[in-house]
């Protein structure tokens, strides 16, 4: 009821203040009409012209925008180019890739030619989009970082993602899965929460969104990543993970024009891990059959089939080469294709212009019989309906399908590839070996192709605007969003791929809504050439719901109806729906001095449904400042700077990322007995929390801008420290309460770190021009106080893996540290230890490190021994042009940090019969008795590191505890463009062909599929960095074309 009511009021506050906010623009429109009867300045009027490069050449595409509105248009092929309804005194912005941004004073001027100087990749002028705005970006007094649409538009990718790893520093995107159409994680600056959600807030052209996965790259025209409190604060509760701001193409007035956009190509796996071929395994049976037998008292000399069957071991063994020798790795994966393609259509006159695309991408996966298919359609518009009044829509759709039959994870296909023994035939499962076993495993090639798992998606995205001026100074802005996703999950197991139970079936389906309102106003008075000032004042009104459906069922009579309506025993029932609400009052006060000093004030009210009746409305408040030294007396001479400035800043976000309900007394059905009779009831299922709050973020961070020899040297540098307060946690709480926890706010975490990016044109003449960009950042992140919450420890697989505790990274590994292997000059000679030993183990075992020094070996010695997040990222880019020729490649890499194999302790561990196991286990530790167990002919000498398998070698120790370092080759590229004398005589406006190899190569230590693999079983900070057996990384070559018309 009380959320109801919080509900109800916001919703009627915003209808008021929408209200009024649109019953005064008659108001605004009498004081224009008054204003411009005392002035003909504030006519609009056209302006033409034409942009030539810095050799005379007319420059086709270039685009040009009215700085602060959605006025724009781009030159024709002879350069010429028109705008409509501009204003007298507007600033026109000239942009195009490779060059250095050119801006305009109108001032009254009809016709405006512009020339290009020279080919600079950024300047100080480019346009930069901010939170509700945008800036140049010599004028930003935060850490943002910008990419452009061509980093997209260039290279044949499927998600935006890709576009962004390995480019911004501060940006941890990792690639955690290979599977297609599986979103890639983002963190900004490390992780500012333990139990809520670490991943940023995205704002799609204005409006926030949860994710940016249905965005089709083609569509992007830049993308800003705002680090900082400065630049996120001003989306207050949502702002502490930091912001990605996408926006997309929009139409420019003109001639329409006409771009297509496809490739085609395959992928490879690139890793395949070492595990023994038949040879291998059946000298691995004999000697652990043999070794089991003599422990017993056996004798190694008798028959084996006179042995208990327990020990014996097919004859055929002892003649491998009549058996299969299969490589499952191999089996289950194959060269995949992929295709894409993409039609853009754009235009535009004087009343408005428009960009309508559509999209299909399909993407087979490597694993057999997974993939991805996603078509995409968007429309973006702009109308020019009066002088004074732009409106405009947004419109996007997406439909996915996405075949995952459990791909990775436990017990998943891709982990029974890798246990299967390779004297397994293909079409058999491990019982058809001819011997007991420890383990047997369902064929994965049949589970592939016999099981039914199948996911879609659809999702809509539209977003209407009106834009009303007025005055010349003053800019109101109504914004109406709406968001649908539906997702469905169809799954079947057959009797025959279900571990010898009946067929299982399992169904979901998820309806997301979203509803928004915003409304600003922006005000920039003319204080003449000393005095710039632009204030903003907004509010808004957003919505979420969602409605989720699943049911279960097995016991299925036959497989020939997946649907639960044939199960024979339902499994799962289950129906939910949540909601909340955000209500924001916000604004922003820029004011620049001199060209030369910058100030910037911003604050949001924030309220939330999520958060208790005492703590509905928090206020998020943030400061910056900047100083152009370069303008100074003493530098404004030295002509080969031009921009040298420091900035700082402070400001307060938050992290609303928890569930809708946490602060309130949820309800749970109960059964319970009433004289022998069971009746239905409800029983309180979670403590009430009036005063849980939002996490709270400050963060100070100090910058420098160096811009030299006109845009060829850029360097930019950061350095932070972001404090999070008030963390979301589980604390004990009163037994007479009836629960254990509490959710409250309590305990503390620091992130801090450095980050540093160089950019440099080494090259450029006429026809060559080289470019090069570096970005290096690092982030140490401790957990400072846990408040009155127990240290948080992960249990994984039957023991504890992972702590989060004061004093340590959030999710430290936690588990036994090693020296060595026990050597014979740790046991006397009766075999009694002469150092502390754990239950069990023997000569050969693993040796534990006794921590406490008590000569005891037990869960007592665990320690901490690092985490998942890196010491340094990196990325460097290069691209290079030479004629029509384009070359670029990109690296990525992650320093430190660690990753623990689960899989492979699961299956690397020499004991394994019935699986199949790392080649190195045949050169384990063998004290002088189990030597009389090798097979005859069998090579397993010790390899002086891998320890005795048999004895004890405890479950979680650093072992398997890896370096997660890597350097990957994430793209090359190779292309040429026609010249424009070919595209004359076709008739077109440009022409691109290209080839391109993606994640071509990963140099690492670790030796599992790939060291960013997180199968953190929704563990998302507290046990991050585990690998169970992910869907590998593929090698992509695609061939593409690119043409305009």
């Amino acid at each position: 009821m009380q959320k109801t009511k919080c509900y109800f009021q916001f919703h009627g506050i915003y209808i008021i203040l929408s209200t009024l906010f649109i019953a005064a623009l008659p108001i605004f429109d009498i004081h224009a009409q008054i204003s411009t009867a005392q002035t003909d300045t504030l006519a609009k009027i056209d302006v033409q012209g034409t942009v030539k490069d810095h050799d005379g050449t007319p420059l086709s595409g270039v685009a040009i925008q009215v700085l602060g509105t959605q006025n724009q248009t781009q030159t024709d092929q002879s350069g010429m180019y028109k705008l409509s309804q501009v204003e007298s005194n507007a600033l026109l912005v000239f942009r195009t890739d490779g060059k250095k941004n050119v801006t305009e004073l109108v001032e009254g001027r009809q016709n405006i030619d512009v020339q290009f100087v020279s080919n600079e990749t950024k300047s100080i002028d480019e346009v930069v989009v901010v939170g509700y705005g945008t800036a140049l970006r010599q004028n930003v007094t935060g850490a943002i970082s910008s990419l452009k649409g061509s980093a997209f538009q260039q290279q044949a990718i499927s998600t935006a993602e890709e576009g962004i790893a390995g480019k911004i520093p501060g940006v941890r995107v990792s690639q955690q899965s290979g599977l297609p159409g599986s979103a890639m994680n983002i963190k900004i600056r490390g992780m500012n929460t333990i139990t809520a959600s670490s991943s940023p807030l995205y704002v799609i052209d204005g409006l926030p969104q949860s994710h940016m996965r249905n965005v089709n790259p083609r569509d992007i025209a830049s993308v800003e990543v705002l680090k900082d409190a400065a630049a996120s604060s001003i989306y207050g509760s949502r702002g502490a993970n930091g912001v990605i701001v996408i926006s997309t193409r929009g139409g420019a007035e003109g001639a329409t024009s006409i771009e297509f956009n496809g490739y085609t190509g395959f992928q490879q796996v690139e890793r395949i891990l070492p595990m023994m071929d038949t040879y291998q395994y059946t000298d691995y049976i004999r000697f652990v059959r043999n070794e089991r037998y003599r422990l017993t008292g056996g004798d190694l000399s008798a028959p084996v089939h006179e042995r208990p069957a327990e020990f014996q071991y097919p004859d055929s063994y002892n003649n491998p080469s009549s058996l299969p020798n299969n490589n499952w790795q191999r089996a289950i994966y194959r060269s995949a294709p992929m295709q894409n393609y993409d039609l853009t259509v754009s235009g535009g006159g004087e009343i408005g212009t428009f960009n309508v695309s559509g999209g299909y991408m399909s993407q087979q996966g490597v694993m057999r019989h997974t993939g991805f298919e996603r078509y995409n359609l968007r429309a973006n518009t702009l109308f020019h309906i009066h002088e004074k009044i732009d409106i405009g829509a947004n419109i996007a759709t997406a439909l996915s399908r996405q075949q995952a039959p459990q791909t990775e994870g436990k017990e998943s296909n891709a982990h029974y590839a890798i246990v299967m023994p390779p004297v397994v035939g293909l079409d058999e499962n491990t019982e058809s070996t001819g011997y007991s076993q420890a383990h047997t495993f369902i064929n994965p090639l049949v589970r592939l192709a016999e099981m039914t798992a199948n996911g879609r998606g659809h999702n809509l995205h539209l977003n209407t605007f009106a834009e009303y001026k007025p005055i010349e100074t003053l800019k109101l802005r109504t914004q109406l969003g709406y968001n649908y996703h539906n997702a469905t999950y169809n799954e079947f197991i057959p009797f025959n791929v279900n571990g010898g139970t009946k067929a299982a079936g399992f169904a979901t389906n998820r309806n997301s809504f979203n509803m928004s309102i915003q409304n600003t106003a922006t005000y920039t008075p003319d204080l003449g050439q000393d005095h710039s000032l632009e204030l903003l004042a907004g509010q808004s009104f957003e919505r979420n719901s969602e409605e989720y459906l699943a049911g279960g069922g097995m016991d299925y009579p036959n497989d020939l109806n997946p649907w639960l309506d044939n199960a024979g025993t339902p499994t799962l029932a289950k129906s939910n729906a949540t909601a909340n609400t955000i209500a924001s009052y916000f604004g922003r006060a820029q004011y620049q001095l001199l060209n030369r000093y910058l100030f910037m004030a911003s604050a949001r009210y924030d309220g939330s449904s999520r958060f208790g009746q005492n703590y509905k409305w928090g206020l998020f408040p943030a400061f910056s400042a900047g100083w152009k030294l370069n303008e100074e007396a003493f530098l404004k001479d030295v002509d080969f700077i031009d921009l040298l400035k420091i900035r700082g800043s402070w400001g307060l976000a938050g992290n609303d990322r928890i569930g809708d309900y946490e602060h309130i007394a949820l309800l749970a059905t109960q059964n319970y007995n009433l004289n022998g009779e069971l009746f239905n009831g409800l029983v309180p299922s979670t403590i009430p929390n009036l005063d849980l709050s939002w996490e709270k973020t400050q963060s100070v961070n100090i910058g420098l801008d160096v811009y030299l020899f006109a845009g060829r040297l850029q360097f930019i540098a950061d350095a932070y420290r972001n404090k999070t307060t008030d963390l979301l946690l589980n604390v004990p709480t009163t037994r007479l309460s009836g629960f254990a926890n509490i959710r409250k706010n309590a305990g503390a975490v620091e992130n801090k770190g450095l980050e540093f990016q160089l950019t440099a044109t080494n090259i450029e003449k006429t026809n060559f021009r080289w470019t090069s960009s570096l970005n290096f950042s690092l982030n140490r992140n401790k957990v400072l106080d846990m408040g009155t919450a127990a240290d948080i420890v992960v249990n994984t697989w039957g023991a504890d893996a992972f702590i989060t505790k004061a004093g340590h990274p959030i999710g430290s590994y936690y588990m036994y540290q090693t020296e060595g292997l026990l050597l014979p000059h740790h046991f006397d000679n009766d075999g009694n230890a002469l150092v502390p030993i754990a239950n069990g183990q023997q000569e050969g075992n693993i040796r534990i490190v006794d921590q406490d020094h008590n000569n005891i070996i037990n869960t007592d010695d665990y320690v901490i021994l690092g985490s998942n997040q890196p010491d340094f990222l990196y990325g460097f880019s290069n691209e290079i042009t030479y004629q029509g020729f384009d070359f670029s490649f990109d690296l990525q890499g992650s320093k430190g940090g660690k990753i623990f194999y689960q899989g492979r302790r699961g299956f690397d561990n020499g004991v394994g019969e019935g699986s199949n196991q790392y080649a190195r286990w045949l050169h384990s530790y063998k004290t002088e008795e189990m030597k009389a167990s090798i097979p005859a002919g069998a090579n397993m000498e010790w390899d002086g590191k891998t320890p005795n398998f048999f004895g004890v070698n405890p479950i979680y120790n650093d072992t398997w505890l890896y370096d997660a370092s890597f350097l990957r080759i994430r793209n090359i590229t190779l292309g040429y463009t026609l010249s424009e004398k070919s595209l004359g005589k076709l008739r077109m406006k440009k022409a691109r062909l290209y080839v391109m190899a993606d994640n071509l190569y990963t140099f690492t230590k670790y030796p599992g599929a790939n060291p960013e693999a997180n199968n953190s079983d929704g563990n998302e900070s507290t046990a991050a960095g585990i690998d169970y057996g992910s869907y590998p990384i593929s090698r992509r070559f695609t061939f593409g074309v690119q043409l305009a018309f």
